[in-house]
């Protein structure tokens, strides 16, 4: 579902800056889903190869259980028998998207239309992307998303020093996005139960 979630929106997000500005960005801009830091400390992005090169890195930071979204235990009947879940986990994900070039005025510009992408777009689901789960294989049909809603998440100097000292890189331009609501669940039945066709009450 996180997976999902991210390539899905890292995709849209390259093709609305390339569109907005082809003559700078479409051949060279690249949206990645990446941490910033390997666990040893070195720069996960690897650095230009020959030409100015312009990159948005999407970093999931945070995650907190949506509990307004709180589903009770639910069931299905098939054939005949009833099957009995788990409720589903109903989760926000915190991501950073952060705006990487050669210089800072195109770090600016980037950062703009990625505003911009969200502020545009602050819903995505499948009646206005069809596409919205074209990677998600047949047979792992809990991978789906239905709907996802994106807020522009802000947050105080202190907690962007913390941020950034927590993921350990220096500060670069970027913005935090809370995306909600990414569910989870489990189609393995915890319980099969024939139906309830019959009650009887009995007098003492």
């Amino acid at each position: 579902m996180l997976r999902t979630a991210l390539e899905f929106l890292s995709g849209e997000l390259q093709s609305y800056i390339a569109r907005k500005d082809a003559a700078m960005f479409q051949s060279e801009i690249a949206v990645i889903v990446s941490s910033l830091m390997k666990t040893d400390g070195s720069f996960a992005i690897s650095g230009n190869q020959g030409g100015e090169t312009f990159r948005v890195v999407m970093t999931l930071v945070n995650l907190e259980e949506d509990r307004i979204a709180e589903s009770q235990q639910y069931f299905q009947r098939v054939n005949d028998k009833v099957q009995f879940f788990n409720p589903p986990i109903n989760l926000n994900a915190y991501v950073l998207l952060s705006a990487m070039a050669d210089n800072y005025l195109s770090e600016l510009r980037l950062l703009s239309y990625i505003i911009n992408f969200f502020q545009a777009n602050p819903v995505f689901d499948e009646e206005r992307f069809p596409h919205l789960n074209n990677k998600v294989e047949q047979e792992k049909p809990w991978l789906k998303i239905g709907k996802l809603i994106t807020t522009l998440h802000p947050v105080t100097f202190e907690q962007q020093n913390n941020l950034w000292a927590a993921i350990g890189a220096k500060y670069m331009p970027s913005v935090l996005y809370k995306i909600r609501t990414i569910t989870f669940t489990d189609t393995e039945p915890k319980l099969e139960a024939p139906p309830v066709t019959e009650v009887k009450i009995f007098d003492n």
